[in-house]
């Protein structure tokens, strides 16, 4: 029987997506120092790039899993959703339009990171989540067509789950790896959303957080493991644990009192965590494109560095969020819809 929950006391999943967005910002603002972009970065330090890789894995794949799991919650147990077009049309809005605007604007304003025209197709920078995500979209709505996912078996779901872990490692050892629609990074992030989604469907209110905790531990030491012993970094084995640390840290929010969550400022920062995840990265990239900033950063401390990036990377993109939100003509441009947003609630 599934659990009832009231949305306004889903507290916890605002605190995850929260997190989630930090450990990205945070993520963003070591890649200087880690050599992942080749073509911005100063030399590279083995215990920061031991560290960036769970943290990427944690952030990215728990921000897809709370996608899941509120997909599946409001399609499941609030009936949304079911008409496709307006759905469709709805992720268009949010999705794509954000991800060709910012994408373009990339392209015309920082040609020395490389972007080409081409890559709009496949996935720009870190705006390939955005496309990514409306695949996956895409996905859930054949899925539901076919009566897989609503209506199925524990069994049957279990089988969808397990194929898209399937499908991730025959890409990985039998294909080019052509980043084509950004296919490549959907196919990464395909089994957290799905596992979110019958998460939601599946639940009950009485999980263990004695062992939801031994289970993010686990799954926390094992990232960092992989990361230590230069493990493939986008191999099948790397999504299970960072699936089961996403799972686990849900449960153990759900059965903490998070009294700051209920602040106006982190619901502001909740709120605004899709159009801080949009500018964050351009605002790293043009902090880094400064010869004078790229220059005091590699002569600087490591640890000042990445502090001094993520702190103008997070709050700057928070200020543009919200000048954007509070515009209201241009929110659409940052996956927001100006009569839903609601800052002062």
């Amino acid at each position: 029987m599934k659990h009832q929950h009231n949305t306004n006391k889903m507290q916890y999943v605002s605190v995850l997506r929260v997190c989630s967005m930090l450990l990205i910002v945070l993520f963003h603002s070591m890649c200087f120092y880690t050599g992942n972009w080749w073509y911005l970065c100063t030399e590279v330090s083995l215990f920061w790039k031991v560290m960036a890789s769970p943290v990427v894995k944690i952030g990215l794949t728990t921000f897809v899993f709370i996608s899941g799991f509120l997909y599946g919650y409001l399609f499941l147990q609030k009936g949304k959703y079911r008409d496709v077009r307006s759905f469709v049309v709805n992720k268009c809005q949010r999705l794509l339009i954000p991800y060709f605007f910012w994408g373009i604007v990339m392209i015309m304003t920082m040609p020395e990171v490389q972007i080409t025209w081409v890559n709009l197709f496949t996935g720009i920078a870190h705006l390939w989540f955005l496309l990514m995500l409306f695949e996956i979209f895409v996905i859930m709505i054949l899925l539901n067509k076919m009566g897989i996912g609503e209506h199925s078996t524990l069994f049957v779901d279990f089988i969808i789950v397990f194929t898209s872990f399937v499908l991730l490692y025959v890409w990985k050892t039998y294909t080019s790896h052509h980043f084509v629609l950004a296919i490549e990074a959907t196919l990464y992030y395909l089994p957290a959303f799905l596992v979110g989604f019958y998460y939601s469907k599946y639940r009950q209110g009485n999980e263990n957080p004695v062992l939801a905790f031994l289970q993010f531990m686990i799954g926390v030491v094992l990232l960092f493991l992989f990361s230590f012993y230069n493990y493939p970094e986008e191999s099948t084995l790397y999504r299970i644990p960072a699936i089961f640390v996403s799972i686990s840290a849900m449960i153990l929010l759900k059965n903490v009192d998070i009294p700051f969550c209920q602040s106006i400022l982190f619901k502001n920062l909740d709120k605004n965590s899709m159009g801080i995840y949009i500018f964050n990265q351009i605002v790293v990239f043009g902090l880094l494109l400064n010869p004078e900033i790229s220059l005091f950063l590699r002569n600087h401390s490591i640890m000042g560095g990445i502090i001094l990036i993520f702190v103008v990377s997070l709050f700057v993109p928070w200020l543009l969020s919200n000048l954007f939100n509070r515009l209201g003509c241009l929110s659409f441009l940052i996956g927001s819809s100006c009569y839903k947003f609601h800052p002062s609630k």
